[in-house]
């Protein structure tokens, strides 16, 4: 699996050709009188991300999954983007979608085609939903001619579901990575001023909002290893921190934003601190999955 956007999968025998990660920074250009504008850094800019798909009959039914886009795009919800390698990139939205038409049948109906899938991240609440793993035969394939042969390039990979334990270490991996990346942005924001730090807070609740999900995936599942009860704790633990830096940043206004931007941070901080001294301990269970003993 290439990767999966909400209960959408995406593999490269299914069609996947491509994908594009643009990230933009914002910045404000102010006049000088005899010189050039100065460029002020104001915020980070939304992620957006382009996947290109291939619509054959040979991998799926292409009006099939030409409505399973057209659906995800018509709900306005955002959906958890999630790699295959396990990386969660957060909750995205679908912003454009674009179909190329390659070749109809004979009664209209589309045959093969070209499609352009353009997402959005979002930053407001979003609660990631745990989806099944994918069955043996990917659903590009399933019913198709490729699948009744068996052919080995257009089936997903034999793989059993994952573990307990290989959920604990996704999940805490996933965790650790947002909550790295908020704190890049928080050290960036410090160094402003009160208006600036207070521009910044949809974006601060934005990646904060995006590790509860990971981090209550990481609490259930070690609350179901035999002895994964620290690692349970330690999840509620950094959930608690990660739950305080969201609460001193609401409400906030001109006057107190500097203090509650302090108490935030330090929370943050403090959460990225407990999940990194668990390090040792998750790669323990990262050896146990490759030694296969779980």
């Amino acid at each position: 699996m290439f990767a999966i956007l909400g209960d959408i999968e995406f593999t490269v025998s299914g069609g996947i050709v491509g994908m594009e990660l643009r990230s933009a920074a914002e910045w404000a250009e102010h006049a000088r009188i005899k010189g050039k504008p100065l460029l002020e850094w104001i915020g980070e800019g939304l992620d957006e991300i382009t996947l290109s798909i291939e619509l054959r009959p040979q991998l799926g039914d292409p009006e099939a999954r030409w409505k399973a886009l057209r659906e995800a795009k018509s709900k306005h919800l955002p959906l958890a983007l999630v790699l295959g390698n396990g990386d969660y990139l957060g909750p995205q939205v679908v912003t454009d979608l674009s179909l190329v038409h390659h070749r109809m049948s004979a009664t209209g109906q589309l045959a093969s085609a070209a499609v352009q899938l353009s997402l959005r991240e979002y930053t407001g609440a979003f609660t990631r939903k745990i989806v099944a793993p994918p069955a043996l035969i990917g659903p590009a394939v399933s019913g198709t001619p490729a699948a009744a042969a068996g052919s080995p390039g257009l089936l997903s990979k034999f793989m059993p579901a994952p573990s307990t334990t290989q959920m604990v270490i996704g999940h805490a991996k996933t965790a650790a990575n947002i909550l790295r990346a908020g704190k890049n942005l928080y050290d960036q924001v410090k160094a402003g001023n009160a208006l600036m730090i207070l521009n910044q807070v949809p974006q601060m609740l934005g990646v904060t909002a995006q590790v509860i999900g990971p981090l209550e995936g990481l609490t259930e599942a070690a609350g179901l290893l035999k002895d994964g009860a620290d690692l349970a704790r330690m999840g509620e633990d950094v959930l608690g921190s990660v739950m305080g830096a969201r609460s001193s940043l609401n409400p906030v206004d001109l006057g107190n934003i500097v203090e509650r931007f302090e108490a935030s941070r330090d929370s943050l901080g403090q959460a990225l601190t407990t999940m990194d001294s668990a390090g040792t301990r998750l790669a323990g269970l990262a050896a146990q999955v490759i030694t296969r003993k779980a």
